[in-house]
């Protein structure tokens, strides 16, 4: 009610100065005069740049009426008959004077009213791009069948300024329980997950309808994204860097499989389930860490794990894993197997391209020596990828330090700055052209390299 009055007394002062125009120079010099109607004009601007709908409706009309008013019980007596031009100062004039003010004041509000509308729009637009306040979403890095990755920036008050990536669920998928209890699931397990080689999640939360995960953002690329550069430019990666890749995702698995521990203190032995290239990001620093928890399990004390669905890239996938059987932290060392040998080979081990295919070479287990591929590699190079590979999981490396252990035993496998050399790389491959990329069936991108990372997973939750 206050600011309904405040607008009527708003719309007063033009005609206040109209008065004292009146009682110093005269009714028709008042009538005459420009400077009361622009105040009113001035008055309904000022309304409609603030935003208030309804005050240039107010200030019109009931600025109207009290010209009017005045006119009839004030002005118009005193304004001589033969005044001229005697149209100016008639009773037709004055009355169109008062409508016109009450019908501006009726299209500022239209206007006001539009204008509200659109820029709610845009702020809306604008929180969608932020969560809580403290991330403003950016570009868009991946997306998948569970959700979609942005970098974004975390800025909460005082200036301070982090850039991060957002993961967020797909809205449809938050509705439902088992996809939701998953998405909170990888986060709760990453959380724990504190290491140097894995990526750090910060931050967990709803916004909305919206549920998201906030990480550490690593800006590089995925190990997949740099073999596939290397093949494409033919550039041989040396032994030792590549040992140096596999020790430092085996450091990061070790945390994970006998380090990690829950808010009891009690060990998680967390399996990744889905270790990939296109899950192993590397920075610009020459920094290696696993990404992407999201299929992962707890095996906590149990001795092993049955899995209730096949979840993962396959030609990835341990044989057990891919015939639903029991697993264990092996299944991650396979995965690492053959990330080494494709590393050396800059090929694919296992994929065939079909899923049948490629699930028939898998349980196969046949697997070139890599030495008949890179004759300068010492012959314990064949020995360790055997027996990570190895298709019967007790013939494979019994913990992630026990295949670290043999990692650092390979001759050769030991330089100075590999950290640096890693950078160097990736420096080199910026400058490389990306593979083409064509959309493949469910979404998900198959690379025409022979080291593609298409997606073969049957992914549920759980």
């Amino acid at each position: 009610m206050l600011p309904f009055v405040g607008h009527i007394v708003e719309a007063t002062v033009p005609w206040g100065f109209l008065l004292v125009l009146h009682a110093t120079q005269g009714p028709t010099y008042a009538l005459g005069s420009w400077v009361p109607p622009l105040l009113v004009g001035v008055l309904i601007i000022s309304a409609t740049a603030r935003l208030r709908p309804l005050a240039p409706l107010v200030l019109g009309t009931s600025g109207g009426i009290v010209f009017i008013t005045l006119y009839w019980l004030l002005l118009k007596a005193g304004v001589p008959a033969d005044a001229d031009p005697a149209i100016l100062y008639g009773t037709t004039m004055q009355v169109s004077r008062a409508c016109s003010l009450a019908f501006g004041g009726l299209i500022a509000s239209i206007v006001t009213f539009r204008l509200r509308e659109l820029i709610g729009r845009a702020e809306r637009a604008v929180r969608e791009q932020e969560l809580f306040g403290k991330y403003r979403l950016e570009a868009k890095i991946a997306a998948g069948g569970m959700g979609v990755v942005h970098r974004a920036v975390y800025c909460p008050e005082g200036g301070f300024e982090r850039v991060v990536a957002v993961k967020m669920l797909h809205t449809e998928l938050a509705e439902q329980a088992p996809f939701l209890a998953a998405f909170r699931n990888e986060a709760e397990l990453s959380a724990r997950l504190v290491h140097p080689n894995i990526v750090q999640v910060l931050d967990f939360g709803r916004a909305g309808d919206a549920y998201f995960m906030a990480m550490e953002f690593v800006d590089g690329m995925t190990l997949g994204e740099l073999a596939r550069r290397a093949e494409g430019g033919q550039r041989v990666l040396s032994p030792a860097l590549v040992a140096w890749i596999g020790h430092e995702i085996l450091g990061g698995l070790q945390h994970s499989h006998a380090g990690a521990r829950d808010g009891e203190g009690r060990l998680l032995r967390v399996v990744h389930r889905d270790l990939c290239p296109a899950n192993v990001l590397v920075s610009r620093s020459g920094q290696v860490k696993i990404a992407d928890f999201g299929i992962s399990r707890a095996l906590r004390d149990a001795n092993v794990s049955v899995t209730r669905t096949v979840a993962g890239h396959l030609g990835y996938m341990a044989p057990e894993h891919a015939r639903g059987e029991p697993i264990d932290e092996r299944i991650d060392l396979f995965a690492v197997g053959v990330i080494l040998w494709e590393l050396l080979a800059l090929r694919r081990l296992f994929h065939r391209g079909a899923e049948a295919a490629t699930l028939l070479a898998l349980m196969s287990g046949e697997v070139p020596d890599i030495r008949s591929l890179r004759p300068d590699l010492d012959p314990a190079w064949g020995a360790l990828i055997e027996r990570a590979v190895a298709p019967d999981p007790a013939r494979r490396f019994e913990s992630a330090r026990a295949m670290l252990s043999a990692i650092a035993a390979l001759p050769g496998a030991h330089g100075n700055d590999l950290a640096e050399e890693l950078a160097e790389l990736m420096v080199w491959a910026d400058g490389q052209a990306p593979p083409r990329a064509d959309r493949a069936a469910g979404g998900t991108l198959a690379l025409s390299s022979s080291y593609g990372d298409e997606v073969e997973t049957r992914q549920q939750p759980g």
